[in-house]
């Protein structure tokens, strides 16, 4: 019986670290790109032309940055366009989406199946997923769905971006989007989440 749990044990070993370090180290076969997939925060809406937080994390990190955010959207019109993420072959996406779910009155269980969904597609093809949560202290209950599907995932989670210049309404062009010194300030505190992610 002892020497048949010596030899289980380090399987099971073996699958325990696999499974907690689920998408954590970038899939070598993915190019060397990061794809930043939301809504108007991350289009860069209030912004100047070349200073939305993909452009300014682009210069931080000197690695591509695609842009694919898209006012308005939810995380269920962000689902419909899932593919147009994986076709990108990024090694690492930035999801943000939930606050025109909150808006629109978008059902939470549906914003939650939406963006489970999205995790689910983009590690099936071996990236690391980061996802962003809004605002935490007027959105606490996306916050928590979100900080919950990281968990449960196994994602890095950055919690409100826009928690460090909410404040500061001078770092805003309007009552929700940040203005260009304020993006900068939004992906300061990305590229220090996923640095460690960058350097594997």
């Amino acid at each position: 019986m002892f020497k048949k749990l010596c030899l289980i044990m380090p399987l099971f070993l073996m699958f325990a670290f696999v499974s907690c370090a689920k998408n954590s180290v970038p899939n070598p076969n993915l190019e060397r790109k990061i794809v930043c997939f939301g809504d108007s925060l991350t289009e860069g809406k209030g912004a100047n032309p070349g200073e939305t937080y993909p452009d300014f994390l682009n210069k931080m990190t000197n690695i591509q940055v695609i842009n694919l955010g898209v006012s308005g959207n939810t995380s269920v019109q962000g689902l419909a366009r899932i593919d147009d993420v994986i076709k990108q072959k990024a090694f690492l996406v930035l999801v943000e989406f939930g606050a025109n779910d909150f808006f629109k009155k978008v059902p939470m269980k549906d914003t939650k199946q939406a963006l489970e969904t999205i995790v689910d597609k983009l590690q099936e093809t071996g990236a690391v997923v980061v996802l962003i949560s809004t605002e935490d202290t007027q959105l606490p209950e996306l916050y928590n769905t979100v900080k919950e599907i990281a968990k449960n995932k196994k994602t890095k989670f950055i919690d409100g971006m826009l928690n460090d210049i909410w404040d500061n309404r001078a770092l805003f062009s309007d009552t929700l989007h940040p203005n260009s010194d304020g993006y900068k300030i939004v992906a300061e505190k990305i590229f220090k989440n996923i640095d460690a992610v960058i350097k594997q």
